[in-house]
């Protein structure tokens, strides 16, 4: 036998991390006033923004204001997700060796 515990690493709902109706209503304006991914456009790329993500996180006391999200794609969205984490963003590789951004 080990000691080891069933894996219980179940994710909490979107709600319960603060991502309810608020959100949806914030993430909705958001992306209608500014559809373009904000990082991408800063690079002079155009990318369709797809996720309203808080600049400062929740989880170190960002609120839910519109003041407080940036239009991203999901590139950008994890990149600075795992930057936010104090992770190293790996690009993607694509067939001939080159990264894709």
């Amino acid at each position: 036998m080990t000691d080891r515990t069933p894996w219980q690493h179940r994710r909490q709902s979107a709600t319960a991390r603060g991502y309810g109706a608020e959100h949806k209503r914030l993430r909705k304006i958001l992306l209608a006033a500014e559809p373009l991914c904000r990082e991408c456009r800063k690079k002079g790329r155009i990318t369709a923004a797809t996720i309203a993500d808080h600049i400062i996180p929740l989880s170190r006391g960002g609120k839910t204001e519109l003041a407080n999200y940036q239009p991203l794609c999901r590139e950008c969205s994890d990149k600075k997700t795992l930057t936010d984490q104090g992770k190293r963003y790996r690009p993607r590789i694509a067939p001939d060796g080159w990264p894709i951004e």
